[in-house]
């Protein structure tokens, strides 16, 4: 039996909407049963388009294949009279992956002021309406509190000095990390195999590749696996952050998955236990 073709099909569910409201854009997929693909995660680039978050739909069984779609929400800012799209698919080919785009669809901005260049600005500014103006500070008294604030920050820094501020580096450190815990143990509660358990999963490794971004800034966002094994030394990473893919490219939820989010959360904290080191030993030489 010849092998059907691979249909996709990509389309905004609005035909035009207003600048920061949430719009949502379709992607379908019918392709053969053995073929194994990959929807885009939201961390991707989408030209102006700002992803807000990602729904996906469990396979279905057709006559024609398996069906396989998912729905982002997007925003997008730009003043432009219409925004083009076209989100591709990724084809599983051995260790590679081809992009599959469908036809690009667009969406019509709506104009608060239709016609702009019919309004009169004479006449919007005869209906401005001018605030009484306060009578002048006097610059001399502004000159001698802005002096004294002069001196005795400078006899601060001068009694404290850098201990100060590497106390409240590390205060800063301390806080980003507690802000970060808080962050990746709540969505690692909601981790599971459905659709919105796997989308909490996407979210959390997010906050983990910001929180690591912020702390060492190194950009993993755009680093690929060696990349950021490469940079933290810990060839552990490779399994983990494979079958973190795994699970929500493939839909591979299993132990391994929740075992790798915990094995994430160390490597956190020992890159954090590092820049408190390098703060503190950085004071002690001062």
């Amino acid at each position: 039996m010849q092998e059907r073709p691979l249909h996709i099909k990509g389309q905004f569910l609005e035909d035009s909407a207003k600048i920061g409201q949430p719009i949502h854009y379709s992607l379908q997929v019918i392709h053969p049963k053995g073929q194994e693909l990959f929807f885009p995660g939201i961390q991707s680039a989408f030209g102006v388009f700002e992803p807000v978050k990602k729904e996906y739909f469990k396979t279905k069984s057709t006559a024609d294949g398996n069906l396989d779609s998912a729905v982002y929400t997007f925003r997008f800012f730009d003043i432009a009279d219409y925004q083009s799209l076209s989100l591709p698919i990724y084809l599983l080919q051995g260790s590679d992956c081809t992009q599959v785009f469908p036809k690009p669809d667009t969406i019509f901005l709506q104009r608060l002021v239709p016609h702009p260049e019919k309004i009169n600005m004479e006449q919007v500014f005869q209906q401005v309406a001018i605030p009484t103006l306060s009578p002048k500070t006097d610059l001399k008294n502004v000159f001698i509190y802005g002096i004294s604030i002069f001196i005795l920050s400078g006899l601060i820094y001068w009694v404290f000095g850098k201990q100060f501020i590497r106390w409240y580096q590390l205060y800063r450190l301390w806080r980003k990390n507690l802000d970060f815990r808080r962050s990746y143990q709540r969505l690692s509660r909601s981790i599971s195999s459905e659709p919105k358990g796997l989308q909490n999963l996407e979210k959390a490794i997010s906050v983990w590749k910001s929180y690591l971004e912020n702390l060492i800034h190194v950009p993993f966002s755009t680093y690929t696996t060696k990349e950021m094994v490469d940079n933290l030394r810990d060839k552990r990473l490779v399994k983990a952050l494979q079958a973190i893919d795994s699970a929500i490219y493939g839909g591979n939820f299993s132990e391994k998955t929740m075992d790798s989010v915990k094995f994430l959360t160390e490597i956190a904290h020992g890159v954090y236990q590092k820049e408190r080191e390098k703060i503190s030993s950085e004071t002690r030489k001062k």
